[in-house]
């Protein structure tokens, strides 16, 4: 018998009280969370509460799917790396909406999907509400005076980003990659200015931020969430990435916070920048916001929220092209006879007269939304529905919104890609509309209805899709009426998304072939 020997004990005594210390936080964490055992799981085939969430990554838009066919009108739960989490079905919608923020937390819910603990995307509410109001209203109502000279910036940074594709050859084209610059430059030149958004420090920071802070999160929901404080720290080298975006951006825009505060202070408006970045500076001084650090994060959620989303939907509308060179021909003839009768300018009617472009965008963002889910949140009271249901404070809810955009009572031939489905619907009153809508306007690309939850639902729906909108228009019309495109060889259905989760995106590695129009 080996006699005792204390440092044998003392080489076990932390082991011990680290393991206790974890199990203790494990109980706490596990009795904080709501109970929501009265709604069926789905998903339970899986495993235990680890493996389901990990099954989550791998096949959620199947079990979505399996969840819309089995429970269309109830509450069911579905468990993701995060939890188990309340799926809503869309009758609930409309009366979930109308509930006040202090109800429904719309933030809280992204800082869980983004991994906000470790990443700190999002400023803190405040400064996140001065974003969102001055893209919902300085940028928006600022839109029709921009968008002529907004053109110009498109089919110069078009011009100079593209590859020739010149000699009457085929080129091959990385369109994912290209566009990234396209979009940063021009939606860089309305939210910092022209001379800014050329700058390659403001341009490495813009498109690497939302890449790694995507890539973090993904890596982070694979480890077990008492563990993503370690992991982050030491074991997903994104998050460290991120941070040093972060720390760069700060840099490059600190003495442009430095000169504009001058300007405010000093009322000049002949000096006075005319960008969003100034209109936000403005409101967040008068909010006694004047920090760099607190302006470089809103700036960023700006960037996260335009760069990104607009590229992948601008790339999933030219693979979704590439393949219909029928529909490329009709695009084109609308784009000439538009631009035609508005003198060559993208007025805002020119621009609102382009009804099958807007057709072919609602129809790629319905087959290829950037999200899975929608309308998601978190509840910070106790919730009861009209029909019963009690939803607990600290539910996490979302709804399907893939499962219903590929609903046949919904959208007829669901599996189709109809380029004219939303343009006949606004253009013949006759046709019998499936969804009964008051307006057929409300078939623009624009346009937010529980129907089609891509841009968000409610008062925090998407403030800057109709920039957006106008943005993808404008590079649409550029490429398609100076290139052909067409398909690598051997190439000949459309190329497959990718993501994890409820993200979805067109693959970035793919070509399309360019050749300048002759």
């Amino acid at each position: 018998m080996a006699a005792f020997n204390i440092g044998m004990f003392e080489d076990k005594f932390g082991y011990i009280v680290t393991s206790v210390a974890v199990l203790i936080a494990l109980a706490l964490w596990s009795a904080r969370k709501p109970s929501l055992a009265r709604y069926p799981l789905l998903g339970s085939e899986y495993g235990g509460a680890e493996k389901r969430g990990q099954a989550f990554l791998a096949h959620a838009t199947e079990l979505f799917q399996r969840g819309y066919e089995e429970f269309k009108t109830s509450i069911y739960r579905l468990t993701t790396p995060d939890g188990d989490h309340l799926i809503v079905p869309n009758c609930h919608l409309d009366e979930l909406r109308r509930r006040p923020d202090d109800e429904l937390d719309v933030q809280e819910a992204f800082e869980k999907t983004f991994e906000n603990k470790h990443v700190h995307l999002f400023p803190a509410k405040d400064k996140s509400t001065i974003v969102n109001n001055v893209v919902k209203s300085d940028l928006t109502r600022n839109l029709t005076r921009i968008n002529p000279r907004f053109s110009v910036v498109v089919a110069q940074t078009v011009a100079e980003e593209m590859p020739p594709c010149s000699d009457g050859t085929w080129t091959p084209v990385v369109l994912s990659s290209v566009l990234l610059r396209i979009i940063a430059i021009v939606s860089g030149n309305i939210f910092l200015g022209p001379e800014l958004c050329h700058e390659e420090e403001y341009m490495y920071c813009a498109i690497m931020f939302t890449m790694d802070l995507v890539a973090a999160s993904a890596a982070l929901k694979k480890w077990p969430s008492f563990l993503r404080s370690v992991a982050a720290s030491y074991l997903v080298p994104q998050v460290a990435r991120v941070r040093d975006h972060r720390r760069r951006m700060k840099e490059f825009i600190k003495p442009v916070v430095e000169k504009r505060l001058k300007i405010i202070r000093s009322g000049d408006e002949e000096k006075r920048p005319d960008d969003l970045f100034q209109w936000m500076m403005e409101k967040a001084a008068a909010a006694g916001i004047t920090d760099a650090g607190d302006l470089t994060d809103m700036l960023l959620l700006l960037l996260l929220a335009a760069i990104h989303t607009t590229s992948l939907a601008v790339t999933n509308i030219f693979y979704d092209l590439v393949i219909r060179p029928d529909v490329v021909e009709e695009l084109k003839a609308e784009i000439k006879s538009v631009l035609a009768d508005s003198g060559g300018i993208m007025t805002t009617q020119a621009l609102n007269d382009m009804k099958l472009v807007d057709s072919v965008m609602r129809e790629s963002q319905r087959l290829n939304p950037p999200f899975i889910d929608a309308f998601r949140r978190y509840t910070l009271k106790p919730i009861t529905l009209q029909n019963g249901d009690y939803i607990p404070e600290g539910s996490y809810i979302e709804t399907a919104n893939t499962a219903i955009l590929n609903d046949p009572e919904l959208y007829p031939n669901p599996d189709t890609f109809d380029p004219h489905r939303f343009s006949n619907l606004r253009n013949n009153p006759d046709l019998p509309d499936p969804l009964g809508f008051k307006s057929r306007e409300l078939y623009q690309f624009v346009s937010v209805t529980k129907e089609n939850m891509s841009f968000g639902f409610g008062r925090h729906a998407c403030p800057g899709r109709f920039f957006a909108a106008n943005e993808i228009k404008m590079i649409m019309a550029q490429i398609l009426l100076q290139y052909d495109i067409k398909m690598p060889d051997r190439e000949t259905e459309r190329y497959q998304s990718v993501g994890s989760g409820v993200v979805k995106a067109p693959d970035p590695t793919k070509e399309i072939m360019f050749r300048r129009v002759r």
